[in-house]
C-alpha cells in the first residue's frame, strides 16, 4: 500500500468514526435516551455512515470548525425563531403589503459544501427560496423586495465561511 492510498484510507476511517458518532448522537436524542433499540440503532448508525460516505466522501469534504458551526447553529435558530414570528405577524394582517421579487445574490464562498449549506440556510430563512443556481450567482425568489437581502446574504456567507474556517 503507498502511502497515499494509506493516507486516504485513514482519512476516511476517520471520517467514518466522526460520522458514526454523530448518527449515533442523532439516535439518542430521537430515541430520548432510550438504550432498549440500540441493536436496530446499530443497523441505522451503519446504514446512514456507508451512505454518508458514499453520497459525500471523506476526502471531499472540508474541514469543518466546531466552534464556527455552534456559532452558526446558534445564530440560524435565532434567525429562525425571529423570522418565524415575523411571518405569524404578516399572515395575521388583513391585507399583507408584499412586494415578491426575483433579487440575484452573488456568491462568495467556494464552490461544493459552503455554498450548499449558504443556499441551504438562505432558504430556509422566512421569505427567501432560492430558485436557481448558476454560476456564481443565486437567483433568490422574496416575499418582499423592501427586505435587507444583500445584508442578511452577507451574513450568512460571514457565518458560513466561519463553519469551513474561513476568516472574513
Amino acid at each position: 500500500m503507498t502511502p497515499r492510498q494509506q493516507f486516504s484510507s485513514a482519512a476516511t476511517s476517520r471520517s467514518a468514526l466522526r460520522r458514526a458518532g454523530f448518527f449515533a448522537l442523532l439516535w439518542l436524542v430521537a430515541a430520548e435516551g432510550n438504550l432498549n433499540a440500540w441493536p436496530l440503532a446499530l443497523a441505522g448508525v451503519a446504514g446512514a455512515t456507508a451512505a454518508s460516505l458514499w453520497l459525500l466522501p471523506a476526502k471531499t469534504l472540508p474541514p469543518i470548525s466546531a466552534g464556527g458551526l455552534l456559532r452558526f447553529l446558534a445564530w440560524f435558530v435565532r434567525q429562525s425563531l425571529a423570522g418565524g414570528v415575523q411571518v405569524a405577524w404578516l399572515a395575521l394582517q388583513r391585507r399583507p403589503d408584499w412586494q415578491p421579487a426575483l433579487i440575484e445574490v452573488p456568491l462568495t464562498l467556494p464552490p461544493g459544501l459552503p455554498r450548499l449549506l449558504f443556499t441551504a440556510a438562505l432558504s430556509l430563512m422566512p421569505g427567501t427560496l432560492g430558485v436557481r443556481l448558476q454560476g456564481d450567482t443565486l437567483l433568490v425568489h422574496v416575499l418582499d423586495r423592501r427586505q435587507p437581502l444583500a445584508d442578511d446574504a452577507a451574513r450568512l456567507a460571514n457565518r458560513v465561511a466561519a463553519v469551513f474556517g474561513e476568516a472574513r
